[in-house]
């Protein structure tokens, strides 16, 4: 190719770019106030941002402390109970009876939902408060409350307040919305969650409403996934008693 068309050819690429260049600067000049507003904009709502998320994070702080003091009644010894708690933790409070411990535990508790409800500590205290009023036996109240806890974004509180929940409507013979909690609750246990627990609740809830071969099947789901657990043993022998009750043959390997 001769030289002097590269040259030529080169030349017109660079007044291409140049020409390129000069609209590209002239677009930014003409537009350059409403550029700056854009960005001033974006700083600012990235600042909102960074501003909304430290004051979360100093909230939630706040509240975790309030939730740590509220369950040192919650977690109170009674007094004259036997205890596993070393004599150097021995300035832990205790309590007379276990319902004087419990209802001490309820303003504690309300005062970290009321001030901070929708954060993960004051879902927290949802699902402590609620256990404590299904054992006080305040089951409307308890319900409010654990149906709180269930909106908690933390795997394992809400879990928790799930299994509490099922357990409450078992109580309660509302047995379809008890099987429909745990089975929530057990469906994808987080680490922590006493699943085995939560499956002898659905069994003896399935067992209560009178649905024999699910709560054959429920005990035998804890035989089979979880032979090292406590409730093993027992919920071999219920899962046996119930396949002679149906007419099956006890031996699931059969």
């Amino acid at each position: 190719m001769p030289v002097d068309h590269v040259a030529r050819k080169d030349l017109k690429q660079s007044d291409e770019f140049q020409r390129g260049a000069t609209a590209a600067v002239s677009w930014l000049m003409q537009r350059r106030k409403s550029i700056g507003l854009v960005l001033l904009v974006v700083v600012a709502g990235l600042s909102v941002l960074a501003g909304v998320r430290s004051y979360r994070n100093r909230q939630e702080q706040n509240a975790a402390a309030m939730l740590a003091v509220a369950l040192q009644a919650f977690n109170a010894q009674i007094a004259g109970a036997p205890t596993t708690v070393p004599a150097s933790s021995s300035a832990e409070l205790t309590y007379d009876t276990e319902e004087a411990k419990l209802n001490a535990s309820i303003p504690p508790l309300q005062a970290v939902i009321d001030a901070y409800g929708t954060y993960p500590s004051g879902r927290a205290a949802s699902f402590y408060l609620g256990a404590a009023l299904v054992r006080l036996g305040r089951l409307d109240a308890a319900e409010a409350n654990l149906q709180d806890g269930a909106q908690a974004a933390a795997s394992l509180p809400r879990a928790m307040s799930l299994l509490r929940l099922g357990e409450l409507f078992a109580q309660q013979e509302r047995y379809g919305d008890a099987i429909g909690v745990f089975d929530q609750a057990i469906s994808d246990p987080p680490q922590g969650f006493p699943i085995e627990e939560a499956l002898t609740a659905k069994a003896r809830t399935h067992e209560a409403a009178g649905n024999i071969q699910q709560a054959m099947l429920a005990y035998q789901r804890i035989v089979d996934n979880h032979p090292g657990s406590v409730y093993a043993q027992s919920a071999r022998m219920r899962a046996e008693e119930l396949s002679a009750a149906l007419g099956l043959n006890p031996d699931p390997e059969s």
